[in-house]
């Protein structure tokens, strides 16, 4: 109603839609889906009302259980086993069974960022991020500061760029500016960042590119200290290992697929340190 008695089309609403695309607005005016703080934030300066006509703020407020379950999807063991499989696909039945109807837009998009990324793993194509990257990723390659979905839609795209060509110059700017991100204040931010840099570490080392891998694996290991979530860290101590193969001192490089087998065994992840172990003998013989 605001929108039109200014005399406003959606178009000339969301400008350039950085903040907001005419069909994000389309789906908050029609009730479909509720706006973020930022949303509101752009919606009520485009407006000239207070962010208080435009909503009840306790809609917004979510469930306990679903902060559980979104929690549970990032903080985890890496997803290499059937029994994982599983956990991970419960979890995202009953997000959508009992709670994805009445979730703000941006939690709905989290929710299927996180669902596109895993299906793009599980089945090694990319057909079930395009559309969302479609949607969504000419905004985020526009930010300087990620939000906790923007961090989802970058690992997403980058999950992507195992199965198909990228554009270097492009994949090298969402790099830096992932890595500029390591001050990011939340838990998830942080949980998810790290995912993100395990992702870059492990398409450099299959690029050949190793030069650049041992700053993002310095950078991952601050950020599991500063979040105490050191679920990936067997992960990182492989490629680390990786590293020290290429660079011929064979010494660190034992240590440290020792080191990820051993955190592995320790987190009860027998499959993982089998795992490992079979690739420091292929990449020892190789």
């Amino acid at each position: 109603m605001f929108r039109e008695q200014k005399n406003l089309s959606r178009e000339a609403f969301c400008d350039d839609e950085l903040e907001l695309t005419v069909r994000q607005l389309s789906r908050i005016e029609s009730g479909e889906s509720l706006p973020t703080l930022p949303k509101l934030t752009y919606i009520s300066k485009q407006l000239s009302v207070p962010i208080s006509h435009l909503i009840n703020e306790n809609q917004v407020t979510l469930p306990e259980r679903y902060i559980r379950l979104k929690m549970s999807l990032f903080k985890r063991p890496p997803q290499y086993n059937h029994a994982m499989e599983k956990i991970v696909e419960d979890i995202f039945e009953e997000i959508y069974k009992d709670y994805y109807e009445v979730l703000p837009e941006e939690e709905q998009l989290l929710v299927d960022i996180a669902q596109a990324q895993n299906d793009v793993n599980l089945s090694e194509k990319i057909d079930f991020g395009e559309g969302i990257l479609q949607e969504y990723f000419f905004q985020v390659k526009n930010k300087k500061e990620y939000s906790e979905n923007d961090l989802l839609i970058v690992h997403l795209y980058f999950g992507c760029c195992h199965y198909k060509p990228y554009d270097d110059q492009e994949f090298d700017t969402l790099v830096e500016k992932c890595l500029e991100q390591v001050n990011y204040s939340s838990e998830l931010g942080l949980i998810i960042l790290n995912r993100v840099l395990g992702t870059i570490a492990g398409l450099y080392i299959i690029s050949d590119q190793y030069d650049k891998v041992l700053n993002v694996i310095k950078i991952s290991n601050t950020i599991m200290k500063m979040s105490q979530d050191f679920h990936r860290k067997p992960i990182i101590d492989m490629v680390e290992g990786k590293y020290w193969l290429h660079c011929n001192d064979i010494e660190k490089a034992n240590k440290k697929y020792n080191d990820a087998m051993v955190l592995a065994q320790l987190h009860g992840e027998d499959l993982l340190a089998e795992r490992i172990k079979m690739e420091w003998e292929q990449d020892k013989n190789t």
